[in-house]
């Protein structure tokens, strides 16, 4: 079925509970699509087999939906919803026909589950890689120890759950709080056992970059998962795989010939990497089974202690300091000191669409996917606009959005149309506060002009143009027109320090002077060198 029939299928099978938004991918006997469910309001990934199942596949097929919907964890996909949709053809309509089975009824298994937004983890890691630079360790220990996580839940199940084919493709990703939350998902070779013996003799599966030596014997257990784990631990920090199994035919590896060589440890390639960290990694990848870590609830104990005990790192650290954020602090460096990011045009146009979607009403959710999947993609999309996604993603993101913009507004060189940019995108989200803020997005265009051209004659005209517009703009400024419409610097600052010397114990009367004040410091650079601090501070209800 082609995607139009596949979406007029869905609207009539769940009778409108589910609307089909877009087309996400295709995999070799799925297609996916994204799905909001309608009296939920919460969009769903819905995979659908490409052909009618085989009765005889129809048990089979559902084993993954059946292992997955056994665990509930943050580390693990969820999987909501599945089932069959029997189709015995269309009426003179065109419409399909549900009714009661038949043999001839056409099959078709379909699979509701969590979705995730950003991406997974080979792209992220591909982000470091194609620009030869490594995942910082912070990340790479946090990143590990979510997979542990994960996994241990998976171990600890009742039955046992075997994943076999953990990589990063199968590791989604999301952007929470601003740092990378991962997924597990994808457990169409997992298998459910009650003890380990239970798994000896499966058949041979899996991605051969990422399988233990035993398993191309049949040989399976918890430590296999484990080796998998060491694989991804080693790639993140080296940029290198710890074996060329890829030299190697299906034979060469029954055999064990990839592993006779002596592993390396990560530290040859990074040498950043500790002893203590280097020991881990290599304990995971030990060929010997017995002698790895012998759950994944160990390993995670282990890189738990590590990163508190010889990083100083716990649950309640910020561990990623690469985000920069809008606001800052009044000891920025100068703006002629940061070096912007030079992006490729289609990814400027890209990131171009999702904040012209965050300044829509009701398209913050898609503007997020975009934004999060660049993020996930790109360093310097992560760098320079993870802090933004924070803001987007936040439960109230209007309230955050307009404390942001504020916040940018006092920074010591203010970038006026940011702020404008953020106080446009909290609007969009709650038009009810537009009232309250648009004349701010006006009038702080007057000021970035002001800032580049330093002509304070046209700026206080356009002033009193927007005050004539707004009353609450009115009131901010009303007191200090006559000075205002003086056009004299020096009698600007000389009336603000007299009325900031008056008023040294009112943290609001300071915040009304700063107004008057930046006219000055905008004006004349000499003035800007000796007073922005304190305006920036003035801003803030703050002195020196």
């Amino acid at each position: 079925m082609n995607h139009d029939e596949v979406k007029r299928m869905v609207d009539e099978f769940f009778r409108g509970q589910y609307e089909i938004e877009k087309f996400l991918g295709a995999g070799g006997f799925a297609d996916v699509f994204l799905v909001k469910h309608i009296y939920l309001n919460d969009r769903r990934a819905m995979k659908i087999n490409k052909q009618p199942l085989p009765s005889k596949d129809i048990d089979n097929i559902f084993k993954e939906a059946r292992i997955a919907t056994l665990i509930r964890h943050k580390n693990v996909i969820s999987m909501h919803d599945a089932g069959i949709i029997s189709v015995s053809g269309k009426d003179k309509n065109g419409l399909f026909n549900f009714g009661l089975k038949n043999r001839r009824d056409k099959n078709y298994a379909y699979f509701v589950m969590e979705y995730v937004v950003g991406g997974d983890l080979w792209e992220y890691w591909k982000s470091f890689e194609s620009q030869d630079k490594v995942m910082p360790i912070i990340e790479v220990l946090d990143i590990m120890k979510q997979i542990a996580m994960g996994l241990d839940v998976l171990h600890n199940n009742k039955p046992k759950i075997l994943h076999r084919d953990i990589k990063p493709q199968n590791l989604l990703m999301k952007i929470e709080d601003g740092k990378p939350l991962i997924k597990i998902t994808d457990f169409g070779l997992a298998s459910a056992k009650d003890s380990d013996k239970s798994f000896d003799n499966l058949s041979v599966a899996g991605t051969p970059l990422y399988m233990a030596p035993e398993c191309f014997k049949k040989n399976f257990s918890p430590m296999s998962d484990i080796y998998a784990v060491g694989v991804i631990f080693y790639q993140l920090l080296t940029n290198q795989f710890p074996y060329d199994i890829m030299r190697f035919d299906m034979g060469d590896m029954f055999y064990g010939k990839p592993w006779e060589n002596k592993l390396k440890p990560p530290s040859n390639y990074n040498s950043e990497i500790p002893q203590k960290l280097d020991e881990i990694v290599m304990k995971c990848l030990d060929v010997n089974p017995r002698k790895r870590y012998t759950s994944s609830g160990q390993l995670l104990r282990v890189i738990t202690d590590y990163m508190e005990d010889e990083m100083g790192i716990d649950e309640t650290t910020m561990i990623y300091t690469s985000e920069i954020s809008s606001s800052g602090s009044i000891d920025d460096v100068d703006e002629g000191e940061i070096v912007e990011p030079d992006f490729s045009e289609s990814m400027e146009d890209l990131l171009a669409e999702a904040f012209r979607l965050a300044k829509q009403e009701n398209k913050l959710e898609e503007a997020i996917e975009i934004l999060e999947k660049a993020i996930i993609n790109n360093i310097d999309v992560r760098e320079k606009y993870t802090y933004r996604l924070r803001l987007w993603k936040d439960e109230m993101p209007d309230e955050s959005l307009i404390k942001e913009a504020f916040n940018v507004y006092s920074q010591v060189n203010p970038n006026y149309i940011l702020a404008c940019d953020l106080l446009e995108e909290a609007i969009a989200y709650n038009p009810k506060i537009a009232s309250k803020y648009e004349g701010y997005t006006t009038l702080w265009p007057i000021l970035s002009e002001l800032s580049e051209n330093k002509n304070i004659d046209e700026a206080v005209s356009l002033l009193n143009d927007l005050m004539e517009e707004y009353s609450y703009i009115n009131e901010m400024y009303e007191p200090f027109m006559d000075i205002l419409n003086r056009h004299d610097v020096d009698e600007i600052v000389n009336e603000s320090l007299k009325l900031i010397k008056k008023y040294k114990w009112d943290d609001s009367k300071k915040i009304e002077v700063a107004r008057l004040m930046e006219f000055a410091v905008l004006t004349d650079d000499d003035v800007k060198d000796k007073y922005s601090v304190k305006l920036s501070l003035w801003k803030r209800g703050l002195s020196m």
